[in-house]
């Protein structure tokens, strides 16, 4: 019999997310939303720390629904912001919620991180945020980062490495749920272990600087529930329809589980950034 496995997404320039193929999509997007903004405060030290106060260009990029944009553009109002990404749908999203921020909002562009409509040298400050998991060229998407770079511009990754991902005590579900994901992403193209990979792609493509920070969230921080959901549970749309059906079935099992040994969930958040030359 032929498998009904099938790979998450198949098309190079999309990666291995595509919000379009969820099953439940307001879900997702009210996922989306509630990552970006539980964080923030910690990723906002973080970009002040690198610099991006003193950028006049930035660029985020693969910027989904746009509110990690809309807070850079509050961030730096004197600085001209563009997020991009490929999915329309999100983009729309994007560009209505901007409508609120008045004639000094983001500018939002449909965009292939591997292709790139914009001229050389056009911007001092490229961030990307959970992107590099997902692409199966991300030597692609480093080189475009680097010409659309000013000599001296700054790119910032941030992204995850599931050796990170942590459980205490352990939970076999929730283990079974990560690790399933985890192998259909890397079969469609994807790398769940891509943080530890930044710094040597930056390295590889001559970015001088080149650092790389591991910062540590927690279920602490927010509460498990919200930290699984923020961090985890997506993840059953990583898996081939007949599997999800299954471990969707479980979640409520694995959340109940988690709160039951009063587990903490830890996610090691690896920022990686260099210099263009």
């Amino acid at each position: 019999m032929q498998s009904t496995h099938k790979k998450l997404f198949v098309n190079k320039n999309l990666g291995t997310y595509s919000f379009d193929e969820f099953d439940e999509k307001t879900k997702e997007l009210a996922r989306l939303k509630e990552q970006a903004t539980a964080f923030w405060p910690q990723e906002k030290e973080m970009l002040l720390n690198l610099g991006i106060q003193k950028s006049r260009n930035i660029l985020d990029l693969a910027c989904g629904p746009g509110v990690v944009t809309r807070k850079i553009n509050d961030l730096v109002p004197e600085s001209q912001v563009t997020g991009v990404d490929l999915n329309e749908s999100l983009l729309e999203v994007a560009v209505s919620d901007a409508e609120q921020d008045g004639p000094d909002r983001p500018v939002f562009r449909k965009a292939d991180c591997t292709n790139l409509p914009f001229e050389s040298s056009s911007f001092d400050f490229v961030y990307s945020r959970f992107l590099f998991q997902h692409l199966s060229d991300p030597d692609g998407a480093i080189a475009e980062i680097k010409r659309v770079l000013t000599p001296g511009g700054r790119v910032v990754i941030v992204d995850v490495d599931d050796r990170d991902l942590n459980v205490t005590p352990s939970c076999e579900s929730f283990e079974r749920l990560t690790k399933a994901a985890g192998i259909f992403q890397s079969q469609s193209g994807g790398n769940r272990f891509v943080g530890r990979t930044l710094d040597g792609l930056l390295h590889s493509h001559s970015f001088s600087e080149v650092t790389r920070n591991v910062h540590v969230m927690s279920s602490e921080q927010l509460g498990v529930e919200p930290f699984f959901r923020i961090t985890t549970q997506f993840k059953l749309e990583q898996l081939p329809k007949d599997m999800a059906q299954d471990m969707r079935e479980l979640l409520p099992q694995i959340c109940n589980r988690l709160k039951s040994i009063n587990a903490t969930i830890s996610a090691g958040i690896h920022v990686a950034s260099g210099l263009a030359s």
